[in-house]
């Protein structure tokens, strides 16, 4: 439960914030380019489907 929350904690500081600010609007727009695609990989990070690195891992394991 510590994780998660030290987790939010930091999406907050560094989204929510760094988004409030009008500088950084226009790339905080499009939430489905930057947010949703790492949602999906931190959860197959979490339930074990996939390791981090694990493109860069096969290709290089097929290289040999």
């Amino acid at each position: 439960m510590l994780s998660l929350w030290i987790h939010i904690r930091a999406f907050f500081a560094v989204v929510v914030v760094g988004c409030s600010q009008p500088v950084n609007w226009k790339h905080c727009v499009r939430v489905d380019q930057w947010l949703l695609p790492e949602v999906k990989e931190g959860y197959r990070l979490w339930t074990g489907q996939t390791t981090p690195y694990q493109s860069e891992k096969d290709y290089l394991n097929n290289r040999e």
